[in-house]
């Protein structure tokens, strides 16, 4: 396919994503119930501002359901909301963004203060699309297809990638130029050496535990120690957040560029707003913006006086005002540019690449974490910035979201990551192997099923465990416990299911590991909700439950995962894409169980061949041998 044909494509997918996006809300609002919204995970009702703040000098109000655990699972931190009125439509109902967001309290920041109805009462808090996204992913494709992609175009029709013989730049001045370090395994070596030597572009394939991120911080501090300037990147803002963390325990410092409401509070401080706030010129400018409000301030009491002359009094107020306003955004824009300049690594997700604080800029190198995350266009905007780039991930974990089925079917579900190992295979890559997370007996089954056997567990891990049983798989076939749609949902969930779940998560516990290191995991949000009630006194003690897509680059000590699918027909639904499989199995360290109705999921060859794998290596169990809590607190 030409490239010009292969914008195209993607340019109609993105539209047909983005009317799916904006469907699905309208859909959900005109045909659904307040309450049914709620249950989708669409909204929040009744909800009281129980304080009120501010963040990175934005007003944050804090919203909660009296005595009751918040609801609308999809209005997680970083959501676009409204904040409405429940049956009286408003012309000024504010939008904001969740800041922070607990079990039973949410955090919104909004540019502007909120009405008063809106901090005052019970209102509700709806989802709302974005269309930001979509234009500035849409932008990338147009700047890609012109000048600006030039220098990309080759690679990604098909090109060989170019790679110098020798590790790129000064590594003997600023002493990078050393033997292989004990930390770093022979393929990570590996990885650090390609990425050193691509004139274009390599990939690091890291399969669960393996590393991959820990290879992108060295990546990273060795480009700075040559004097490049560095932009890390990464599809979501938790990631981006991971990968600052890491860079400041590598004793690196970066500039994080995104709105505060996205970025972890203990974080804030690395921020491009905290750092130009405590720029010199921004106390000089925040000095002139109080003598600006001052003087208009001064020119409507003028205006409001009797005699003569005041209206042109007020009118040279007034313009003074402007006069320091203006004088006072230009020191704050040379502030943040000056900010910018020094920062050795600017940090951002690769939608927020495109705000206007990083207008204009390039950078030496790219570096894009959990790639695999990514549609290709959104990768696209950190390549347009980069004179080289490295992307990590893997292909074989969690895919890109896509919610439209046309979309999807049309290949906008496949990352810029998984393209270029289809076009350049291990010309471009290099795939690490050794994990250092799971017991081997959690890692034996993933890694026959999907990457060919290859991988192996560090020694330090290989036999780490809770008890003698580290994989255990519960088949509850012919229990009884059927899947059901909850009311007002497309989700699924299983209520007996769900009560044997909750038994296995006291048993992990009475093994003595502490309800922080435990993870309920599940495919469907449906079945979430429901342990989150079960489990709602170990939740407060730290239990975390969520959906797979939620723990992608997670680990816990000990995880139960409940599959939820029990039907007569077979039916698995989205069990079926195997990647989803292949986080949830990955994210324990030392106790693993699975808990689900074999005689349903084994109708799908990877589910039966994981359950021949349990049955000969003594991991299987029957629910006919468990006993579950008897009924629902």
């Amino acid at each position: 396919m030409e490239f010009e044909d292969h914008c195209e494509l993607l340019r109609r997918l993105l539209d047909s994503e983005r009317e799916e996006e904006r469907a699905r809300l309208a859909d959900a609002r005109a045909r659904l119930t307040l309450k049914e919204r709620e249950a989708r995970g669409l909204a929040i009702a009744d909800v009281e501002a129980v304080e009120e703040g501010s963040l990175s000098g934005r007003p944050l109000v804090t919203y909660e359901q009296r005595g009751r655990e918040l609801t609308g699972a999809r209005l997680g931190v970083g959501a676009l909301v409204t904040v409405r009125l429940r049956k009286e439509p408003r012309d000024d109902e504010p939008s904001g963004v969740v800041a922070r967001r607990s079990r039973s309290r949410v955090a919104v920041a909004f540019d502007e203060p909120p009405p008063d109805w809106a901090v005052d009462g019970r209102v509700v808090l709806e989802l709302e699309p974005s269309p930001v996204t979509w234009e500035r992913l849409t932008g990338g494709l147009r700047r890609m297809a012109g000048e600006e992609g030039k220098r990309w175009r080759p690679l990604l029709t098909g090109a060989a990638p170019r790679f110098s013989s020798r590790p790129r730049g000064p590594a003997l001045a600023v002493g990078l130029d050393h033997p292989p370090r004990a930390e770093f395994n022979a393929r990570q070596q590996a990885a650090l050496d390609l990425a050193d030597r691509a004139d274009d572009l390599a990939l690091v394939h890291g399969p669960p535990g393996t590393g991959k991120t820990t290879v992108l911080v060295e990546v990273i501090r060795r480009a700075v120690a040559r004097g490049e300037r560095v932009l890390a990147c990464a599809p979501s803002n938790l990631a981006v957040d991971n990968l600052l963390e890491r860079l400041i325990g590598a004793g690196l410092d970066g500039v994080r560029v995104g709105h505060p409401a996205r970025v972890l509070e203990s974080l804030l401080g690395h921020t491009l707003e905290a750092r130009t706030a405590a720029h010199e010129r921004s106390r000089i400018a925040a000095g002139l913006v109080a003598e600006a409000l001052d003087l208009r301030r001064s020119a409507s009491r003028r205006r409001q006086r009797r005699g003569p002359g005041r209206f042109s009094e007020a009118r040279v107020a007034e313009r003074d005002a402007r006069s320091l306003l203006g004088e006072a955004r230009a020191l704050a824009a040379r502030a943040q540019a000056e900010v910018l300049d020094r920062a050795p690594v600017v940090l951002a997700t690769l939608t927020g690449l495109e705000g206007r604080a990083l207008s204009g800029r390039r950078f030496g190198l790219a570096v894009i974490d959990e790639a695999t995350q990514a549609v290709e266009p959104a990768a696209w905007l950190a390549l347009l910035r980069a004179d080289r780039a490295v992307l990590a991930g893997d292909h074989l974990q969690l895919p890109p979201t896509v919610l439209s089925a046309a979309a999807q079917a049309g290949g906008l579900g496949v990352s810029l990551f998984e393209r270029l190992v289809a076009l350049h295979g291990d010309a471009i890559k290099v795939t690490l192997i050794e994990q250092h997370r799971m017991n081997e007996a959690i890692m034996r089954f993933p890694s026959e099923a999907l990457y060919d056997g290859a991988l192996r567990a560090h020694p330090a891990v290989a036999h780490w465990a809770l008890d003698d049983a580290p994989l255990e798989v519960i088949d509850t076939s012919g229990r009884g416990f059927e899947e059901a749609t909850p009311e007002g949902s497309e989700s699924r969930e299983n209520a007996g299911e769900a009560l044997l779940v909750v038994a296995e998560v006291e048993r992990v516990l009475a093994l003595g590991v502490a309800p922080a290191e435990v993870a309920v995991i599940s495919p469907y949000d449906g079945q979430v909700q429901r342990l989150r009630a079960l489990l709602q006194a170990r939740v407060d003690e730290g239990l975390e439950v969520d959906t797979v897509d939620g723990f992608q680059g997670r680990e816990k000590e000990a995880v139960v995962v409940s599959l939820v699918r029990a039907n007569a027909e077979g039916e698995v639904g989205f069990l079926a894409d195997v990647r989803r499989m292949n986080v949830a199995l990955t994210r324990a360290r030392k106790k693993l169980v699975v808990v689900g109705d074999g005689a349903t999921v084994a109708c799908h060859p990877f589910y039966e061949r994981f359950l021949r794998h349990a049955q000969a290596t003594g991991a299987w169990r029957s629910a006919w041998d468990r006993q579950p809590v008897e009924a629902e607190p």
